[in-house]
């Protein structure tokens, strides 16, 4: 087959994919999931109904097999507005296209496995990043919205009110998570069951310990303002040291990215100056084992050094 028209059908395929993804209705995907969460705050955005679903047949699968509830509250905590049969049948297509891509250029099993693996992993991996990111993001708004209950606390505000300030004053991710507790109070739901149900849907220890602390506070009374200053301080000096090991560390994360970029980097340039030096190792079945091998290695190692910075506080 030319390459030419090859080419143009990789083009195609990724057109279609990108036209999917963009042309998808996200202000009602939003409102969806956010009726989903009402009915159901401690799920965050878990489908309740199979026919409010794009997919119904992915649903019930992941339902079955237990997969469901995590994957939805993985996605409420990315803050995206993809429901996860949704999501599973993005998954489905970026693995689908680069493989039929491959297999038509190269008629390579190993490449098309690749390739398969590659697509597969790449919808999860921008999920993990997303989350993280959001997470991260919440983390240091925290303290800064603790002070700020605080302070309406101190100005004569209830709880509740301060809370409602919050989400007024302050951005999103913080600002959204506090909005949903406030609205799940207004359903009649408990204030110390609302704030459990945020730190459900956000995996933060510090805001574990906001929840640990408020719920207390609320059941004996006391100074909640000067309590929310304490917790505040003490989060903002754990961020402190986290920042401090950061930096400690960030030679050895520096030295784990080149050491895992620099194969890759030197293949390049080999080819470039030498195309036909690697010939072997891109044409051939054993060639295409010890890439696979090679690569599968330094996934290994850059998972060990990421293991081996990771500190817990």
């Amino acid at each position: 087959m030319n390459i030419a028209l090859l080419l143009a059908l990789a083009f195609v395929c990724g057109a279609v994919l990108v036209a999917l993804i963009l042309s998808a209705p996200w202000g009602v995907l939003r409102f969806r999931r956010r009726l989903r969460e009402i009915a159901d705050p401690s799920a965050g955005s878990r489908p309740k109904k199979v026919s409010m679903d794009r997919f119904p047949t992915i649903s019930k699968m992941l339902q079955q097999r237990g997969y469901l509830d995590p994957l939805t509250r993985r996605l409420a905590r990315a803050g995206t507005d993809l429901c996860a049969s949704e999501f599973v049948a993005l998954n489905v297509l970026c693995a689908a296209v680069p493989m039929l891509v491959v297999w038509l250029l190269w008629r390579s099993v190993l490449l098309a496995l690749a390739a398969v693996i590659a697509g597969g992993i790449a919808p999860m991996l921008a999920l993990m990043v997303s989350e993280q990111r959001r997470l991260m993001k919440f983390e240091r708004q925290l303290p800064d919205g603790l002070i700020l209950i605080a302070s309406s606390l101190r100005s004569g505000y209830g709880f509740m009110r301060a809370v409602q300030v919050l989400t007024q004053e302050m951005a999103p991710p913080i600002s959204t998570e506090f909005k949903k507790t406030l609205e799940e109070v207004n359903l009649g739901i408990e204030t110390e069951e609302a704030l459990r149900h945020m730190a459900e849907r956000i995996p933060s220890y510090d805001l574990d310990i906001t929840v640990s602390a408020v719920g207390v506070q609320l059941q004996v009374g006391g100074n909640l303002a000067q309590l929310l200053e304490t917790v505040a301080e003490t989060i903002r000096e754990r961020q402190r040291i986290r920042a401090e090991i950061s930096t400690l560390t960030a030679e050895a994360r520096l030295s784990g990215v080149i050491l895992f970029v620099l194969p890759i980097v030197m293949l390049v340039v080999v080819n470039i100056l030498n195309p036909g030096y690697i010939g072997p190792l891109i044409r051939t079945e054993f060639g295409h084992i010890l890439a696979a091998a090679g690569f599968v290695l330094q996934v290994i190692g850059g998972l060990v050094i990421w293991r081996m910075l990771q500190l817990e506080l």
